[in-house]
């Protein structure tokens, strides 16, 4: 059904937006975490509980290569429907959606009678 594709791109939009937040927050928690265990390393006098912080932080920047990636990919995204003109347009295509649905529902209901019988 046609409504179905305009709820698919709108559906992207607002998870993209969604997405972008989250791993946004995600990218601040893992830039934080990256400090702590560089001072964990700083401070550790053992050569084996420093490696294992180590093995932590390099797990810790593979996630934050993931959260940066998917912050980038959205980002524009986000920024162009941030655009007045273009919010403006995905309202519009909101309201579409709704005409669109309204179409055909009209189309699964509709019913024929016949005008002349025959006899």
């Amino acid at each position: 059904m046609v409504s179905e594709e305009i709820k698919r791109f709108l559906d992207f939009v607002e998870d993209s937006k969604k997405l972008h937040s989250v791993y946004q927050e995600a990218l601040v928690r893992e830039d934080k975490k990256v400090q702590d265990f560089l001072h964990a390393i700083e401070f550790e006098k053992s050569a084996k509980e420093r490696s294992k912080i180590c093995t932590k932080l390099h797990i810790s920047r593979q996630n934050r290569r993931k959260y940066k990636d998917i912050v980038e990919e959205r980002e524009e995204i986000v920024k162009f429907f941030q655009d007045p003109q273009h919010k403006k347009t995905l309202d519009q295509m909101t309201q579409l959606l709704g005409r669109v649905r309204k179409v055909e529902k009209y189309h699964a209901e509709r019913t024929y009678y016949p005008r002349v019988k025959e006899g």
